[in-house]
């Protein structure tokens, strides 16, 4: 008789953004994860700036983040933290995904 082993693995993230403009109304950014288990609790989502330690703001977590109303100061850097109860992984940062998000100012013409 074989013993039935679980493996369990701390989701790897991917963050997805679709660069846009101030024009525009509303953006989406979107926390893919996949991992054992494949179930997930968001937890958070923080703003920052490059180069910048300092999290200008944090967002409660969930799947996709919906901003609106965009100025460039929405630009910068949006991280996804996410866990589905494993300890380990050998991705160090596992649970983590991050990317730079742009929002265009209005373009003044000379």
């Amino acid at each position: 008789m074989f013993k039935q082993v679980s493996f369990s693995d701390i989701p790897d993230v991917v963050v997805k953004a679709t660069n846009t403009s101030i024009t525009a109304n509303s953006a989406a950014l979107t926390c893919d994860a996949s991992g054992v288990p494949d179930s997930y609790t968001y937890l958070t989502w923080e703003h920052t700036w490059p180069g910048h330690a300092s999290v200008l703001r944090t967002f409660p977590g969930s799947e996709v983040l919906y901003l609106g109303n965009l100025t460039y100061q929405d630009s910068g850097i949006y991280t996804c933290r996410v866990e589905n109860g494993a300890k380990y992984s050998r991705n160090k940062n596992a649970g983590v995904g991050s990317t730079y998000f742009l929002v265009q100012g209005k373009y003044l013409p000379k």
